[in-house]
């Protein structure tokens, strides 16, 4: 969420219900931010509870598969889905062309392979099958993403914005969903040797993905499992992160915070540490703003090396800007970076990059935003972000941003661009909103705050011979039915009274590449 926010100030360990506003207060923007995020908490929640981590209802399910002949194309059916109790609402769409994703498509004058299953749904082969699942989460939209937003009767001011629900239909092939399950195992495995704790947590994860490549490990046509390749998606990074402040001169003992630490700031700030380029510690960086990277706007074209904008009043010399687009976004890759070497209005002179700018014509809803980090003491930037250098050997490897506030990765982190951290920094007190271990010495390392990931399997597609010994594209169906608790609705569904359940046939059709028959029609729970 890159908005203009004072702080996010929901924490479900509060158990709060309510924000209860009282008269002749001052009201600020976290308060009914709270409200919001306290209402979808319960509601999410209770979702959860009733349906499990995915499921549908039976008169209205939606995401069936089917693959439409001439040319060969997956079609994603209508209806609605919840997946970690939030609801997903789908018009129906083809895979190549989905409302928030539009995989790569093949491209054989640049041999460019593209999108994995749409090359073979181009060219058929009976080696390979794939897994496909939705992937859940929420984006945060301003009126640069969507013009909508403004009210054009008052001139189009910047009011509030908006979260949305995003869902992506994905696929991977079997082998490269073994081998990341592989790569996932061997590398906690190596983090459990290396701690003298034996982590029980980190044990029973790395058994899970036993399990999964156990399940997986099947001969070719055998029935394949819904769910097992859950264990290699994780919903957040396996990254954390713990936040201080230091005192100009550092403190004696690097577990402990200086008597005399203090916010140096001169205005209340909401530093937001997000990953740029994920990987490993070693190849990971991150990139941060003192403002929540809510400073932002749109690239409306260039003059050589000037970016026309629609606004350069938040923008100085020597600042970062990250180029990116709708595809980025939606995709979680980094953008570009540039630096800005003169300021005009309307306008910006950038330090033009080797590899040079992409055309803003070719892109959809280009934007620059805003960064803070700088090269200083022994921070050197790449390629305009900061490397992530995790804190190892048992010494912890504080990062400083600015005005005495300081970052540490722990060791043995697996990061995912766009995943984030917020740290809220006070004038009044002084001090950084973080938590501490019991004691209050010791800041607590910490997860992404967001952004949250929820998965939940559709089928399995292969291609091999029909029952008629004809080859042709096999679906399996992995979707979990939600029946109503009214026993007349029940009857209904059961007598076939709600023909609008599938928007795209097939259901149920199972070949001998996806593993099993078909699939009886359902029956309602017994009353």
């Amino acid at each position: 969420m890159k908005g203009d926010f004072s702080r996010i100030s929901f924490d479900r360990r509060n158990h709060f219900s309510q924000v209860l506003m009282q008269q002749g207060r001052v009201t600020l923007d976290a308060d009914p931010n709270e409200q919001s995020a306290i209402l979808l908490h319960y509601l999410r929640t209770l979702a959860r509870d009733l349906i499990g981590p995915y499921g549908g209802p039976a008169d209205a399910l939606g995401f069936g598969l089917a693959v439409a002949a001439n040319p060969n194309r997956l079609l994603i059916g209508a209806g609605r889905y919840y997946v970690g109790g939030i609801l997903c609402e789908s018009e129906g769409c083809d895979y190549a062309v989905q409302p928030d994703y539009h995989p790569q498509p093949p491209d054989a004058k640049n041999k460019c392979p593209g999108d994995a299953l749409l090359q073979q749904l181009r060219q058929p082969d009976e080696d390979l099958r794939f897994w496909l699942y939705l992937d859940v989460w929420e984006r945060h939209i301003s009126w640069i993403e969507d013009g909508h937003i403004r009210e054009v009767a008052l001139n189009g001011p910047d009011t509030c914005t908006r979260a949305k629900v995003v869902w992506q239909v994905r696929a991977l092939e079997l082998r490269n969903l073994r081998e990341r399950l592989q790569e996932q195992r061997d590398r906690l495995q190596k983090l459990y040797e290396a701690g003298g704790s034996k982590d029980p947590a980190l044990k029973a994860r790395i058994d899970a993905l036993d399990a999964a490549l156990a399940e997986l490990d099947v001969d070719p046509g055998a029935a394949l499992p819904c769910a097992a390749p859950l264990a290699g998606l994780e919903g957040l990074s396996d990254a954390w992160l713990a936040a201080r402040l230091d005192s100009a001169e550092g403190p004696g003992n690097p577990c402990e915070i200086a008597p005399d630490a203090a916010f140096r700031g001169a205005e209340n700030q909401l530093y937001r540490v997000e990953i740029h380029q994920g990987g490993d510690g070693d190849t990971a960086t991150f990139k941060w703003s003192r403002d929540n990277g809510s400073q932002a706007t749109p690239w409306l074209g260039s003059e050589g090396d000037w970016l026309l904008v629609a606004t350069s009043r938040d923008f100085a010399l020597h600042d970062w800007v990250e180029i990116t687009d709708e595809s980025d976004d939606l995709d979680s890759r980094p953008g570009l970076f540039v630096q800005v070497a003169e300021v005009a209005p309307g306008r910006l002179r950038i330090t033009a990059p080797d590899g040079g700018l992409p055309d803003p014509a070719a892109l959809k809803l280009p934007k620059l935003r805003r960064w803070n980090q700088r090269d200083a003491g022994d921070v050197r930037l790449r390629d305009g972000a900061v490397p992530v250098q995790e804190s190892t050997g048992g010494k912890d490897n504080w990062i400083p941003l600015e005005n005495g506030v300081q970052i540490r990765f722990a060791a043995g982190g697996s990061y995912r661009s766009g995943d984030y951290w917020l740290i809220p920094a006070r004038v009044a007190t002084g001090d950084i909103e973080w938590p501490h271990l019991p004691g209050g010495g010791t800041p607590q390392l910490q997860p992404p705050h967001g952004v949250q990931h929820h998965y939940a399997p559709l089928g399995w597609l292969g291609y091999g011979p029909d029952e008629n010994g004809a080859n042709s594209f096999q679906l399996s169906d992995c979707r979990c039915d939600l029946w109503p608790i009214n026993s007349c609705a029940r009857r209904l569904l059961a007598n076939g009274a709600a023909p609008g359940r599938d928007a795209v046939p097939g259901r149920g059709a199972v070949g001998k590449v996806a593993g099993g028959k078909r699939r009886p029609a359902p029956k309602p729970p017994q009353e």
